[in-house]
């Protein structure tokens, strides 16, 4: 590539001299035809440009506006179990019976509630150092059957988990009264949704 006096950039492999100056003579013109002037005209930012609108600053989207109706168009996700009101409904209880916050009791609501080491997790055993960081398990409502199962999260979370001192290895149904013990701490399940009543 080369630039002439006139500050033109050009490829030399295909034009010995520059086509934007007005020498043709070689069979090479722009795309769109060479100018009708001797420069092309400046280039100028978006937001200078005549009629143009520039774009809104970005803002964090705990401030965003809310999210357009059109089709295909991104919003926040509202859990499915949510209310109009903005209620997750409870649907069972895990209590702490053994280790450092016996008493303890933790919502469960519809839908997946996953357990582990952090906030970001629905059933927050931050109490537990003994338990990894990464999610360890799962508890799900099948609000069509009102039923309650765990699940382990293989693969992520480096603790065992048993379920009436047995070793969860697979999705099982839980009931009333059964024990689930992760880490140092075990917790007895309680339905509140179930056969005799749902929301």
């Amino acid at each position: 590539m080369k630039q002439c006096p006139k500050g033109h950039i050009y490829d030399e492999m295909r034009t010995p001299v520059c086509p934007y100056c007005g020498n043709d003579n070689v069979g090479f013109q722009p795309l769109g035809g060479m100018p009708t002037q001797n420069d092309f005209p400046k280039t100028a930012p978006l937001m200078d440009a005549p009629g143009e609108t520039p774009f809104p600053p970005t803002m964090p989207v705990n401030n965003q506006a809310a999210a357009p109706s059109s089709p295909g168009a991104m919003g926040v996700t509202v859990a499915l179990d949510q209310t109009d009101s903005g209620i997750n409904p409870v649907r069972g209880w895990l209590v702490v019976v053994d280790g450092e916050k016996k008493g303890t009791c933790f919502n469960i609501h519809g839908e997946q509630n996953s357990i582990g080491r952090g906030q970001k997790f629905d059933i927050n055993i931050s109490f537990d150092k003994s338990v990894s960081s990464d999610g360890n398990a799962v508890i799900a409502y099948d609000s069509q059957n009102s039923k309650f199962f765990i699940s382990p999260v293989l693969g992520k979370g480096k603790n065992n988990i048993y379920h009436n001192d047995n070793m969860l290895l697979t999705p099982t149904e839980i009931k009333d009264y059964d024990r689930i013990k992760l880490g140092s701490t075990a917790f007895v399940f309680r339905s509140f949704c179930n056969d005799s009543f749902t929301y």
